[in-house]
């Protein structure tokens, strides 16, 4: 395997990592209508897959459970997704060095 790879895979899926740790920490007030949208919202760019899938998520968590438990159920999947990242980082380097 190149040299290259588990950098490109650390920089990759640590920044999907940081900004799905965001997503799920961030402060959210009681009276922000849609308060989740600053936390991935990423222009236009080539990581705006993450946008679309953080909207996804947020779009899930709305239809399938009650206010009450939205945003509990929002930063549980977003924190999931960090530690799934970081198990990827992991992995690529697990894979350079073994």
């Amino acid at each position: 395997m190149e040299v290259w790879v588990p950098w490109l895979a650390t920089l990759l899926f640590g920044y999907f990592a940081i900004i799905s740790l965001y997503a799920g920490l961030k402060s959210y007030k009681n009276d922000e209508e849609r308060g989740f949208d600053d936390a991935f919202y990423d222009g236009d760019g080539i990581f705006a897959i993450v946008g679309l899938f953080f909207a996804f998520v947020l779009w899930r968590s709305e239809k399938l459970f009650s206010a009450r438990y939205q945003l509990i159920a929002f930063r549980i999947i977003a924190i999931l997704i960090a530690f799934l990242m970081i198990g990827l980082i992991y992995l690529f380097w697990y894979l350079y060095f073994d």
